[in-house]
């Protein structure tokens, strides 16, 4: 009975042992250096396609007398048309976030972070094209000011980004001669699956709000009353499956270690992105502040965690 038993036994972990292969596997092949540069390529590709059909709607709908409703939809000032191609680079840094979900959380933040500033430095281009006139008369019109805070709310998180990186790497210089243990090798695989998976899911959402895009235009084109979905939609969904991810990666990296100060440190960044994805569905003039705040926290946890992890090791 007994060696029956450690032959199920066996069987499972092999088992086991051969889906933890398939899905390593699938993360190698789906980050692969030759998949991100195609990645990268299509994105530059798509950007170009975007800019010049955005621009050739606008141009139709300032010449025609009567547009199409969907020629219409376009706007009237060129300078719209420079966000849609932001909206693919901006999938493709995505994707360059899960990738690096494997690496460490501080690094997958700092991405969640980088995300944020070009969706905010992408809006200055809607906020001018929505303007219109910045100045009348030798004043800032009102329209102005939201792109006026988007614009330096980006500027400041570029600056927060990078305060963020430095302060990340003075920890990681002091762990780098760190020999992994059996728990920490099982914790990447664990993260190297969750991307995998999260890769998958995220190309089915692109799709699916791709899909629900073609819709509203195909609506607009027959009957003349539809709304095209934002882009925006996308990443607020984006920065909601993000929030559950880091909260699984939370839990399992209790079985890395359960010390106080890292439990509470990933915690707080679950916290900081909770914010940012508050940040990113509240209008002018609270979302730009809301995100400022959120980077900040972060920050500054990370900067008390360095401090708390040199106490205890003293």
């Amino acid at each position: 009975m007994i060696p029956a038993e450690n032959e199920t036994g066996r069987g499972h972990r092999g088992a086991l042992a051969r889906i933890w292969a398939t899905v390593d596997s699938a993360y190698d092949t789906i980050f692969s250096d030759r998949n991100k540069a195609a990645l990268k390529q299509l994105a530059i590709r798509l950007s170009i396609a975007g800019l010049v059909v955005h621009l050739l709607l606008i141009f139709l709908a300032r010449t025609l007398a009567h547009p199409l409703p969907i020629v219409a939809a376009a706007g009237n000032n060129y300078l719209a048309a420079i966000s849609t191609p932001f909206n693919f680079i901006l999938f493709y840094e995505v994707l360059t976030l899960i990738g690096a979900l494997p690496a460490s959380t501080t690094r997958s933040i700092a991405n969640q972070y980088e995300i944020v500033s070009l969706i905010f430095i992408r809006d200055v281009f809607s906020d001018i094209a929505r303007a219109g006139d910045l100045v009348t008369e030798h004043k800032l019109t009102p329209e102005s000011l939201p792109m006026f805070l988007d614009m330096w709310a980006g500027f400041l998180m570029f600056f927060l980004v990078a305060v963020f990186q430095h302060v990340a790497q003075r920890r990681e210089v002091t762990s780098a001669t760190a020999v992994p243990t059996r728990e920490t090798l099982r914790f990447i695989a664990q993260k190297r699956a969750i991307a995998a998976g999260l890769a998958v899911l995220l190309m089915a959402m692109a799709v699916w709000n791709l899909w629900i895009f073609l819709l509203g235009a195909w609506r607009l084109l027959t009957t003349g009353h539809s709304t095209l979905a934002a882009a925006t939609t996308f990443y607020n969904d984006v920065f909601t499956v993000m929030i559950l991810t880091d909260v699984l990666v939370l839990i399992l990296s209790l079985v890395v270690s359960g010390r106080y100060e890292m439990v509470f440190r990933n915690a707080a960044f679950v916290v900081s992105i909770i914010l940012i994805r508050f940040s990113l569905t509240e209008g002018y003039p609270y979302g730009a502040p809301l995100a400022i705040v959120a980077m900040l926290f972060g920050i500054l946890t990370l900067l008390v965690y360095n401090y708390h992890s040199r106490v205890s090791r003293k």
